[in-house]
C-alpha cells in the first residue's frame, strides 16, 4: 500500500523528531549526569533530553512552519559506543532539511571533552523496501565513543505544506528522561490537538500567551522505551503522540483561509489530486475494456472481468515522489506501461469500470495500521492507500487492484473495519464504513490420518483453506519457490514433535470462485507414541493450535487484534492397531468468551478409528483489555486438554 510523504513521522517514530533545543547544553554535567548513570543503569542508553519547537509565523503575508529539532542521548552499557554510534535524520519534499549540527561530550578519565569526531552520507531511505520515493536519511556515525559519552544532535526542517504538520511521537525505543513538544503560533491561527495512545494521561498540558502569539506545551517525563506487540497492525495504536493541525488562520487584513477543521474540508483538499484525472478519452484503452467485456450481460459480470484483468496484467509497483504520493496517473498511461501504485490501480479500475457503464469511484483509505477516523482527525495522516469504489444497484463492491489473489466483490483483511471516503464529485463525498468479513467464510480444515508402527506415528496430511487463509498462502506460493516452498509446507503441515518428518508435498490452488486451496502430504514423527507392557499411550493433539497464544498482560491497554474471523477445523484419525481395543478416551472439553472465541474437543471411537474432532472460531478482530484474564484462562485450559493421551490395550 502507499504510504504519502505526509506519513514519513510515522514511518519512522522510533528515530525520527529526536530532540533538545540547542547546543547550550540542557543537562547539566557533573551530579545530574552521575545520576542519570545511575537511574538507567540497567540500560544500554538513554534520551536525557527530547525536544521539538515548531513555530508557525508570518513571513510576507504568507504562512509558514518550521521545526526546531534536537536530541541528546547518553550511552550507559559498555555496548552502547557500538549498538548507538548513529544518529538519523529523515527529510523529505514535505519536511525539507535546512541545516543541521552534530556533536559529542566523550567520557574520559578527565571528564567531558566536546569533539566532532563523526562521518555523515546522506541516501535514499530503505525504511521501506516496498517503495520508492523522496525521503532521504542523512546518517551521522560517531567515533571515539565510550559510555557515558554524549550525543548531540540539532537540526532544522521546514514543513511546506500546512496541511500535514507532522505528528509528534513522545516514544522512543529507549527510555526518555525528558521530552517536549511545542508549538507557537499567532493568535490568528486556529490550531486543535489530538493526543493518542496507551500512556495519554503522562502528557502535561500547558498554554502560554503573550500579545501576539500562543504558545502550547506538552511534556512528559521518565518514559519507558516503547513496547513492541506482534499481535498489533502498528505501534501508531499505542505510542504516545500528538497530532496538531490548523482548522483556518486570518492574515490581518486578509480574508479567513480555511485549512482541515472536518471530513469535508480535507475532501476539498483531496478532489483538488484527482479533479483532472481521465477526463479526456483514449482510443486504446476503451478497445481494452470492448474487449475485456466482450459478451457480459451484467454489470457484475463486466466489474469482475475488469477487476480480474488489472490483477492479472497490471504490476504493483508502490512509488511516490512528491507530490506523486497524492496524484493518481492518468488510465490510459497505466494501461500502456503495464504497472503502477495503488492509485493508479484505483485510477484504471475506475476508468474501465466507467467505460463499461458501471457507477465508480476513487476512494481513499486507511489500513488497519492507522488508528485515526476520519472525525478524529480529518488529515492526511489518517489513510495511506486508494482503492476503486463501486455500486451496483444498492451494493457498494470495493475493488483493491493491488491484491494479486483476492477475488472480485472481497475485501482485504487490513481493510476491515475500516473507513473510506468515497469521492462523488466536486462537492460531496460519503464516509462508508468497511465490513467485517464473516469468520465461517475464513476456513481452515486439518485433517491428519495416523497409524501407529511402534514409537513411531506415521500417516497422511490434507489441509484445505478457504478465504484468507487461502489468499495468504497462495501469496506466499507466489514469490517463493523450490526449497523455500518446501519450508513453508513443512512448517504448516508440523505437528507431533521436532522429530517430524514430511514427504510428498503437494500444492492445489483453484484460480477461480473463491480460490480455495490445499496441501497434501505424508509423514512420520519417530519416538512420539508410548509404548508400556500391553497399552499404547497415543497424544492425538499432533497440531496445538493457540497453545503459545498467552497475552502478556503487564501494563498493557491496547487490544490484542487478529488479522481476521475464522473457523479451524480440525480432525485426527487414528487407525487401531490390530489386536488392540481403546481403554481410555478423554472427556469431552470446550471453553468460550462470548462474542471473542470458543474451542471445543470430542474424542469418539467409529469402527477401526479414534476420532479426534476439534474446533476453533474466532468472532472477532481484537480481544478486548477487559478479556485478557478471561482469555489466559481459556489458553490454560486448551493447553491442559492437549496433554491428555488415547490408551490402546491388547484384547
Amino acid at each position: 500500500m502507499t504510504t504519502r510523504k505526509n506519513d514519513i513521522a510515522s514511518r519512522f517514530i522510533f528515530i525520527a523528531l529526536l530532540v533538545i533545543s540547542s547546543f547550550a547544553g540542557t543537562l547539566v554535567f557533573g551530579q545530574d549526569a552521575e545520576e542519570l548513570f545511575k537511574k538507567y543503569k540497567n540500560e544500554q542508553a538513554v534520551f536525557t533530553s527530547v525536544k521539538e519547537l515548531m513555530e508557525i509565523k508570518n513571513e510576507n503575508g504568507v504562512l509558514v512552519a518550521t521545526s526546531n529539532i534536537s536530541r541528546e542521548r547518553m550511552l550507559i552499557g559498555d555496548l552502547s559506543p557500538g549498538i548507538y554510534n548513529k544518529e538519523y535524520i529523515f527529510h523529505s519534499y514535505f519536511n525539507r532539511l535546512t541545516d543541521y549540527e552534530e556533536e559529542a561530550l566523550v567520557f574520559g578519565e578527565n571528564g567531558y571533552k566536546k569533539q566532532k569526531n563523526f562521518t555523515s552520507r546522506t541516501i535514499n531511505s530503505d525504511q521501506d523496501n516496498v517503495f520508492y520515493d523522496d525521503i532521504k536519511q542523512t546518517e551521522i556515525t560517531f567515533n571515539g565513543l565510550t559510555p557515558r559519552s554524549i550525543i548531540k544532535t540539532n537540526y532544522n526542517i521546514s514543513h511546506t505544506d500546512l496541511h500535514m504538520l507532522p505528528t509528534f511521537y513522545f516514544e522512543r525505543n529507549l527510555p526518555v528522561a525528558n521530552v517536549t513538544f511545542e508549538l507557537t503560533a499567532p493568535k490568528y491561527v486556529q490550531l486543535k490537538f489530538v493526543i493518542k495512545g496507551s500512556a495519554s494521561g503522562k502528557i502535561k498540558q500547558s498554554v502560554e500567551e503573550n500579545k501576539h502569539t500562543i504558545t502550547y506545551r506538552f511534556t512528559a517525563t521518565d518514559l519507558p522505551a516503547e513496547s513492541d506487540y506482534n499481535d498489533v497492525p502498528g505501534s501508531l495504536w499505542h505510542v504516545l503522540q500528538v497530532v496538531p493541525y490548523i482548522t483556518s488562520y486570518t492574515l490581518p487584513g486578509k480574508e479567513p483561509t480555511e485549512m482541515l477543521s472536518d471530513p469535508a474540508h480535507l475532501y476539498y483538499y483531496y478532489y483538488n489530486y484527482i479533479r483532472n484525472i481521465n477526463v479526456t478519452e483514449d482510443e486504446e484503452l476503451n478497445k481494452t475494456v470492448a474487449e475485456i467485456i466482450k459478451g457480459d450481460n451484467t454489470q457484475k459480470e463486466k466489474a469482475a472481468h475488469i477487476y480480474k484483468w488489472v490483477q492479472q496484467k497490471i504490476y504493483y509497483i508502490a512509488f511516490e515522489d512528491s507530490l506523486e504520493g497524492f496524484i493518481p496517473r492518468q488510465a490510459a498511461d497505466i494501461c500502456k506501461r503495464k504497472f503502477g501504485d495503488c492509485k493508479d490501480m484505483a485510477s484504471i479500475l475506475v476508468a474501465m469500470c466507467r467505460k463499461a457503464g458501471i457507477e465508480a469511484h476513487f476512494a481513499w483509505i486507511g489500513t488497519r495500521s492507522k488508528p485515526y477516523t476520519y472525525e478524529e482527525t480529518p488529515l492526511p495522516i489518517v489513510d495511506n492507500h486508494m482503492i476503486c469504489l463501486i455500486k451496483i444497484g444498492d451494493e457498494w463492491l470495493f475493488l483493491d487492484g493491488t491484491h494479486p489473489v483476492i477475488p472480485f466483490g472481497e475485501i482485504p483483511s487490513n481493510l476491515q473495519d475500516k473507513q473510506a471516503m468515497v469521492a462523488i464529485d466536486e462537492k460531496n463525498f460519503k464516509i462508508i464504513k468497511v465490513p467485517e468479513t464473516d469468520g465461517a467464510k475464513n476456513v481452515t480444515v486439518d485433517s491428519t490420518y495416523m497409524q501407529v508402527n511402534g514409537n513411531k506415528t506415521t500417516g497422511k496430511i490434507a489441509i484445505n483453506y478457504a478465504g484468507y487463509p487461502s489468499w495468504d498462502l497462495q501469496i506466499l506460493m507466489m514469490y517463493n519457490h523450490n526449497k523455500d516452498r518446501d519450508a513453508i509446507f513443512k512448517d504448516l503441515c508440523s505437528r507431533g514433535s521436532n522429530k517430524f518428518s514430511g514427504t510428498k508435498y503437494e500444492f492445489y490452488q483453484s484460480d477461480t470462485g473463491y480460490k480455495n486451496c490445499r496441501i497434501g502430504a505424508e509423514f512420520s514423527v519417530d519416538d512420539y507414541v508410548r509404548k508400556l507392557d500391553k497399552e499404547y499411550y497415543v497424544n492425538m493433539n499432533l497440531k496445538r493450535y493457540f497453545e503459545t497464544h498467552h497475552i502478556d498482560t503487564e501494563g498493557r491497554d491496547v487490544p490484542h487484534f487478529f488479522k481476521y474471523k475464522d473457523v479451524i477445523r480440525e480432525v485426527v484419525k487414528l487407525e487401531i492397531p490390530a489386536g488392540f481395543h481403546v481403554s481410555y478416551l478423554p472427556p469431552e472439553a470446550s471453553g468460550v468468551i462470548k462474542d471473542v472465541w470458543e474451542y471445543r474437543l470430542k474424542y469418539y471411537v467409529e469402527g477401526r478409528y479414534v476420532i479426534l474432532s476439534k474446533e476453533y472460531k474466532n468472532w472477532s478482530l481484537t480481544i478486548p483489555v477487559k478479556d485478557f484474564v478471561a482469555h489466559n484462562k481459556l489458553i490454560d485450559q486448551l493447553k491442559n486438554q492437549y496433554k491428555e493421551t488415547v490408551v490402546l490395550a491388547a484384547d
